[in-house]
Parts: C-alpha cells; sequence; structure tokens
C-alpha cells in the first residue's frame, strides 16, 4: 500500500483499539520546545528533576536522539471517564481521587495497545520501520505534538483540549523513522476570553503561558511530591487525596462531556475513596490493593500523608485517634508532618 492508505490504515486499526483520535505531526521543528525550556529554566517543574537532566532535554529537542531517523509523530488519544458530576463532599472521611486513576494503570494498558499497533504497522510498512511508543513518560511533548498533529489546542489550563470533545483523553504518541503524510496544524485559539480554569484553581498554580507552577498544583503535590508539603498549600488541597480535575470540571469544552463505558477496565479504585481505611492497610497489603493502579505512584506514605491533610481539612474529630496513632508507628517525616498538622487543625 502507498503511504496514504497506510495512515488510513494506521487511523483504522488505531480506532479498533480504543484510540478515538489519530493525527501526524512532522518531528521537526519540535513544536513550542522554546516554551518548555522557559519553562524549566523558570523551576516551574519543582521537584521533578528528571525533566531537567541534560540528557532529557536533549532527546526532548532532538528526537533522532531517541529514535535514529525519525520523521514523523504520530499522536493518539484514548478517552477516559469524566468525574461524576453528581459525586458529593460531604462525607468527612472520604477523599476525592482524579477520575483518570480509578482503573489499573492507564500505562500499562495503552502500553499493551501500542504495542499492538506497532506490530500492525511493521507488518504493512515492511523491513526497515522504526517505532518507538511512549504514553507520557518520556522526553516527548505530546501535548504540542498532538496540537501540531490537528487534534486540538493546549487550552489555558495546559490540558490538550479536543473540539467538541474536551480534554478527558490520555495522550500517546509513536515515533517513526516512516516518512508519512501530515495532517494540518490546529492553530485556533480554543479558550478566547475564558478564565475559569484559572480563576477557580484552588492553588492559583495557572501560569499565563498556559503552563503550570508544579510546585502550586494539586496533582504535583499530591502524587509527584516527596516528602511534606507546605502549610501554606495544605489547606487549598481540600478533599483531593490524588490528583486534581478542578481545571477540567470547569472548562465549557468539558461541559456537555459525559460518562460513557471506556475501554480501560473495571474500576478498581474507590471513588471517593475511604481514608480511614487507608491507614489499616500496611506496605504489602496497600501494595497489594493498589500496585497496578496509579495511586502506587504515590506510594502507601503519600496517600497517609495526603488522606491525613484531608481529614485535617474536614477538621474530622473522630479521626483524632487514627492521626495519633499514625504519628507514634509512621516513620515517614511527609505523613509525620500531615498528621501533627491536621491534628492541629482539629484541635482547634
Amino acid at each position: 500500500m502507498d503511504k496514504r492508505q497506510l495512515v488510513q490504515y494506521i487511523k483504522a486499526e488505531a480506532q479498533c483499539l480504543g484510540f478515538k483520535h489519530l493525527g501526524i505531526a512532522p518531528a521537526f521543528p519540535v513544536p513550542h520546545i522554546d516554551t518548555y525550556l522557559d519553562w524549566i529554566q523558570a523551576g516551574y517543574h519543582a521537584g521533578m528533576a528528571y525533566l531537567a537532566r541534560e540528557d532529557t532535554l536533549a532527546r526532548r529537542q532532538d528526537p533522532d536522539l531517541i529514535l535514529e531517523g525519525c520523521q514523523t509523530v504520530i499522536c493518539l488519544a484514548l478517552p477516559y471517564d469524566p468525574p461524576n458530576a453528581n459525586q458529593k463532599e460531604t462525607n468527612p472521611v472520604v477523599g476525592r481521587i482524579s477520575s483518570y486513576a480509578i482503573t489499573r494503570d492507564y500505562h500499562e494498558i495503552i502500553w499493551d495497545k501500542l504495542a499492538h499497533l506497532e506490530t500492525l504497522i511493521s507488518s504493512q510498512a515492511g523491513d526497515g520501520t522504526s517505532l518507538k511508543s511512549y504514553v507520557d513518560t518520556g522526553p516527548v511533548l505530546e501535548r504540542s505534538y498532538a496540537s501540531q498533529a490537528g487534534l486540538g489546542a493546549v487550552g489555558k489550563n495546559s490540558c490538550l483540549i479536543i473540539p467538541g470533545e474536551g480534554s478527558y483523553f490520555f495522550l500517546a504518541v509513536i515515533l517513526t523513522n516512516l516518512d508519512l503524510p501530515t495532517d494540518p496544524p490546529y492553530t485556533r485559539d480554543i479558550c478566547g476570553s475564558c478564565t475559569r480554569c484559572i480563576d477557580t484553581c484552588p492553588t492559583r498554580c495557572i501560569l499565563p503561558n498556559r503552563t503550570i507552577d508544579a510546585e502550586r498544583c494539586i496533582s504535583y503535590l499530591t502524587i509527584e511530591h516527596k516528602g511534606p508539603i507546605p502549610d501554606s498549600l495544605k489547606g487549598s488541597i481540600g478533599s483531593w487525596v490524588f490528583g486534581c480535575d478542578v481545571c477540567q470540571m470547569v472548562c465549557p469544552h468539558n461541559a456537555k462531556i459525559h460518562n460513557e463505558r471506556t475501554q480501560l477496565g473495571e474500576q478498581q479504585v474507590s471513588n471517593p475513596i475511604d481514608l480511614i481505611a487507608l491507614f489499616s492497610l500496611t506496605e504489602a497489603e496497600f501494595n497489594a490493593k493498589y500496585g497496578h493502579t496509579p495511586l502506587s505512584r504515590a506510594k502507601r506514605h503519600g496517600m497517609l500523608r495526603n488522606a491525613a491533610i484531608v481529614l485535617g481539612n474536614q477538621r474530622y474529630q473522630e479521626a483524632l485517634p487514627i492521626l495519633e496513632k499514625a504519628l507514634v508507628q509512621e516513620i515517614d517525616p511527609g505523613v509525620i508532618d500531615a498528621c501533627q498538622w491536621a491534628k492541629d487543625q482539629i484541635s482547634q
């Protein structure tokens, strides 16, 4: 088959695997790389030092260092269920989980799909075909490439927004040495004068250039940040125990997006999650229960730290014995700090 037939074949097979959108962008020039480098230089990546490593920065600027002879980037988007609009936060012993994190780890699921798609592409493209896939773990600017491939635009909250379908999508890319026909980029400003995400963000972490100050972002603080969370931000975390969906929940582009059955498997994490029950889990029990879910990223001590902060924000009196017990038994500095802070909040 010729190149255009190959692209149609790839798009059809990707759709069968659950990828709702696919576009193809040229690998060079790397879109919006200057904005990313400025973001790193300003220190907005916070404690994610791996993003600023010299080798990582070099590969983000030159896909040929990832895949020799890289010509194009195949960009894919797979939907996930949005937050439950009817979910109430009146129960003081539960915390909210970002809606993407309630099934088996999406990396594992999407990697399997990408591996299958790679095999299919290679079978049609022939010898000499090189492919390299990533699901938000590689040194690739997925959102920028996705916009360059025509999927949508990066919104003011830094999420990729697909016209008419919102931002509740996982993004993946396949780098290839195939010189495939590319799609026209999406160039319209999708946000206009709207500032709902900026105005509603509990920690004011959204920057004017459609990037995020990670040091203030609830998703970063509850997942990636190690150790104690600053007292100045604990109150703003509210009831979020893992991640945050606020900037997407208020986005007008997501207003008409309804829950739909995705291909990510059965729900494995209760949402909201029982905070008291988290404290009863040993390390082994936590890993057995959540080891194959996104919650494993925060680890048991991270989840306990976050749970304690939410209990403190809820001023839940009955949590005092659990917090006091944790102060005696736990050794992680972040957990101890959060439990003491929560105890002080409740005791006021």
